[in-house]
């Protein structure tokens, strides 16, 4: 697996702590906000690269994603196709430039395990969005932190704690935030745990 640090900023910067879908988000005049964010993230996953050609590919792959958050402040709105397709780009720009990265001081294992977390937790929550299981402007910290602790578990083939977590975060749900929303109750951890077990098998057969 080659190094994807250009594509892992990307996921990042958009979906970790990020709702595509929220008035903030699509709101030009708050949007500085979202691009520091920008930065400290590409900044993270790519220091160690700021030399050379790796600057300049860097300084590019800022502008595009840059430039697709203007468009879809333009638009006022996002959709699953747009993500998709751009997050294919970034995938492919990052395999243009791979050889550059090949030395990044992140490994390709660690690269491929923190995709894994994000495709768990927040695209998650992007998803539920998406498919309307709750409202856009609904916020998914504990649904995301319940999906984030039964990926670390299963990761590490600890399934009597991904079992505990899942009963831990229905159990939480109900009790304190008292969620009547069952389709989030049962899909939640349920997502979690298909992907987090699909994510272990694609990296047993990767790396």
């Amino acid at each position: 697996m080659f190094s994807i640090t250009l594509f892992l900023s990307h996921f990042v910067s958009d979906f970790a702590f990020s709702n595509v879908y929220s008035d903030k988000f699509l709101d030009k005049s708050d949007y500085y906000k979202h691009l520091i964010w920008v930065l400290l993230v590409f900044l993270a996953f790519n220091f160690d690269m700021l030399t050379g050609w790796m600057l300049l590919i860097v300084s590019l792959s800022v502008l595009l994603h840059i430039g697709i958050d203007l468009l879809r402040i333009r638009n006022k709105n996002t959709n699953i196709y747009f993500e998709i397709i751009f997050l294919g780009i970034f995938f492919l720009w990052s395999y243009l430039f791979r050889n550059f990265f090949q030395d990044s001081f992140l490994s390709n294992v660690f690269q491929f395990y923190i995709v894994g977390m994000i495709v768990t937790t927040a695209f998650g929550s992007f998803l539920f969005r998406t498919f309307n299981i709750f409202e856009k402007e609904k916020k998914d910290t504990i649904g995301a932190s319940e999906r984030l602790a039964i990926f670390i578990f299963v990761m590490a083939q600890n399934y009597l704690w991904s079992i505990i977590a899942v009963g831990a975060g229905v159990a939480y749900k109900l009790v304190f935030v008292k969620e009547k929303n069952i389709k989030e109750l049962i899909l939640s951890p349920t997502y979690a745990v298909l992907v987090s077990s699909f994510w272990f098998i694609l990296m047993q057969n990767i790396y």
